[in-house]
């Protein structure tokens, strides 16, 4: 599969420029590779500037091409635009102007592509290889089973590759009434907090109602440069990770062999856990180890989680990394637990008593001396004093 590469563009040239080096040092097969450079409407300066960038930049692996919109669309009409150009090309690789990418993204992503389009249930490929927990904001690591992939119910955002067929089994779920996230929804509550004007809510209320998975990376493809823009008010490096630097060829599972599969809430499926150890066969259970699943999202009679119980049935420690290792291995303890759903405890003292086992789980116990906390809130004084004697001049 020989896909195009779509990068969307708004008001940053430095950023723009960026990407458009690191895409012209990558891998390419010996084939034509189109790139389409889609530039939304601004009134600024930097506006014109995006423009001088895209028209200088010498693509010299295929043709060229600048879209320019002569009404601003922001960033979800952008998006979907440039999705819809999979209509056209066959496929695509989606690059929001703030992310640098692998020198060897092309392969991976044409290959995955071509390997996935045929399963209905993949809604498309990210690039970004995610490592954290969006709603705690703790790491997140899937089980290694040999691929050089996993899959994940969220369609990250941080670089995206999409079949025609991918894309439009999306656009007519779209075009059927489909909307952003209600409470309705199967659906962590941070989705209904989100913006206007961000397009990840609505793909991931379509991969959820719609029981689809993103395949995802196990070492990045793209990494997040954190610009200034409609994503974030100030920079951040939150989003670097270490990019795949190169690779001969690539080891991809199909959706039903890979025991490396996670719903929406980062927790591994159930019948992929009992694939993996017996111990909870025979109970029809939801996982909830990050503690981050309501009452309303837990629909089974038991539940496997971190959260306090008053009637365990099954206790595991919590020292093996992920969690569900714990459970794999039937490690001793009484931090994991299986119990009826009805069971689980959720007042404010079992609430905190979670957050603290799941904080020292997490940070591995190690602490910063009270002589370096005390150093570095020292640091943070002096910068602020600086600056705001900066602001005064």
């Amino acid at each position: 599969m020989n896909p195009a590469i779509v990068v969307s563009a708004y008001n940053r040239p430095h950023a723009l420029a960026r990407l458009l080096c690191a895409l012209d040092r990558a891998e390419y097969p010996d084939e034509a590779v189109p790139l389409v450079i889609s530039i939304d409407r601004g009134d600024s300066g930097e506006h014109r500037n995006v423009m001088e960038v895209a028209d200088r930049f010498d693509w010299k692996h295929g043709g060229k091409r600048i879209i320019q919109h002569t009404e601003h669309l922001g960033l979800v009409q952008h998006v979907f635009r440039c999705g819809d150009l999979s209509q056209e090309y066959g496929a695509i690789i989606f690059l929001e102007d703030d992310l640098g990418v692998s020198p060897v993204f092309y392969p991976y992503v044409s290959n995955a592509l071509a390997f996935y389009d045929r399963d209905e249930r993949i809604g498309g490929v990210s690039l970004y290889a995610l490592w954290f927990n969006g709603y705690t904001h703790q790491p997140f690591a899937p089980l290694a089973d040999g691929s050089d992939v996993f899959f994940l119910q969220i369609p990250y955002t941080q670089g995206q590759a999409w079949t025609q067929r991918q894309w439009q089994r999306f656009a007519d779920w779209r075009a059927a009434g489909n909307v952003r996230p209600t409470t309705d929804d199967n659906l962590h509550s941070l989705w209904l907090a989100f913006d206007a004007q961000d397009y990840f809510p609505i793909m991931t209320k379509y991969l959820v109602s719609t029981h689809r998975y993103y395949v995802f990376p196990r070492v990045s493809l793209t990494t997040g440069m954190g610009d200034v823009g409609t994503h974030f008010a100030d920079a951040t490096n939150f989003f670097q990770v270490p990019l795949l630097r190169s690779k001969e060829s690539f080891a991809f599972s199909t959706l039903d062999d890979s025991p490396a599969v996670y719903d929406s809430f980062f927790e591994i499926l159930p019948d992929r856990l009992n694939r993996l150890t017996g111990v909870l066969r025979g109970y029809t259970y939801a996982v909830d180890l990050y503690a981050t699943k309501e009452p309303r999202h837990l629909r089974a009679p038991y539940v496997l989680t971190s959260r306090r119980s008053r009637a365990p049935i099954l206790a595991f420690g919590k020292s093996m990394q992920p969690m569900e290792a714990n459970i794999i291995d039937a490690v001793p303890g009484d931090e994991l637990v299986l119990c009826k759903t009805n069971d689980v405890r959720r007042d404010w003292l079992a609430n905190l008593e979670t957050r603290k086992s799941n904080h020292d789980y997490f940070t591995r116990r190690q602490r910063l001396s009270k002589w370096t906390r005390l150093q570095f809130a020292l640091l943070d004084l002096v910068r602020a004093i600086r600056n705001w004697n900066r602001s005064m001049r």
